[in-house]
């Protein structure tokens, strides 16, 4: 959003202009419109201010695993991250019951699978397919940009979800701009308006959208008891069919996303 980028700017007063008698009308004329230039501009900032204000006190924090999900403690560098291909993380399966407590609330569950485990900051490449902002109920309303990755160029019903937090939620300083880098990236090069949050329902993308995905890979604890009952999320925007996940692994927080060449 544009007030995230504001720079307010310090304008004078404006004093209303009470022309002299031996002032020319032309230079009267030119008065006025300076004086209704500076009321635009005021009219602007309260805008924005008001736009920006009003965008982040709609939003709350998460509840669940909220302190995994804004942080990446192990994160040096997205130079850094381990390749993971986008087949092996929808292969991830779930883990046992126990860390689906509230033990793992705000720790990083230590369970190895193979040479993954959460909190390893990893980066993987597949088809963007649709981005939504979390903010359409009660229970999500953190202001996440939640999308959805495949490894197919069509829409399937098989995702690997990716999250990036607002900007604002961040644990810590160095993590702030990654976060607000990929917000923009996904407003300004995917829905090509700066100043255009995506939907809540998830806007699908248009033609092919081939990215690298870095991040934190985490354990959505809370959607693998929904899996279990045989519950499986993910959004569809307009198309007929929703795309499900069928793996409670993400990418969460994403740290960096691009564009990547397509697979020959």
């Amino acid at each position: 959003m544009l007030c995230r980028n504001v720079i307010l700017l310090r304008l004078p007063p404006i004093v209303p202009f009470i022309p002299s008698n031996s002032l020319e009308n032309k230079f009267q004329i030119q008065t006025t419109a300076i004086m209704k230039s500076l009321l635009k501009i005021y009219l602007l900032r309260i805008f924005l201010f008001v736009s920006c204000y009003s965008f982040g006190q709609e939003l709350e924090p998460g509840v669940d695993r909220w302190r995994i999900k804004v942080s990446a403690e192990n994160f040096i560098s997205n130079d850094d991250a381990k390749p993971v291909s986008l087949k092996k993380l929808l292969a991830l399966p779930l883990l046992d019951k126990k860390y689906s407590t509230g033990d793992f609330d705000s720790v990083l569950i230590p369970k190895k699978l193979n040479s993954l485990k959460e909190g390893d900051i990893i980066s993987t490449e597949g088809y963007l397919h649709l981005v939504a902002l979390e903010k359409a109920s009660d229970t999500h309303r953190d202001g996440d940009y939640h999308i959805q990755i495949t490894l197919h160029p069509q829409w399937t019903d098989s995702c690997f979800i990716v999250e990036i937090p607002y900007e604002e939620f961040a644990s810590n300083d160095d993590l702030k701009p990654l976060f607000q880098k990929g917000r923009t990236f996904i407003r300004k090069r995917l829905l090509h308006d700066e100043n255009k949050e995506p939907s809540t329902g998830g806007n699908v993308m248009q033609s092919e959208v081939y990215v690298k995905v870095t991040g934190q890979l985490f354990y959505d604890a809370i959607h693998a008891k929904d899996m279990r009952k045989g519950k499986f999320r993910g959004k569809k925007g307009k198309m007929k069919k929703a795309m499900h996940s069928y793996t409670a692994w993400e990418i969460h927080p994403v740290t960096k996303i691009e564009f990547a060449p397509k697979p020959k």
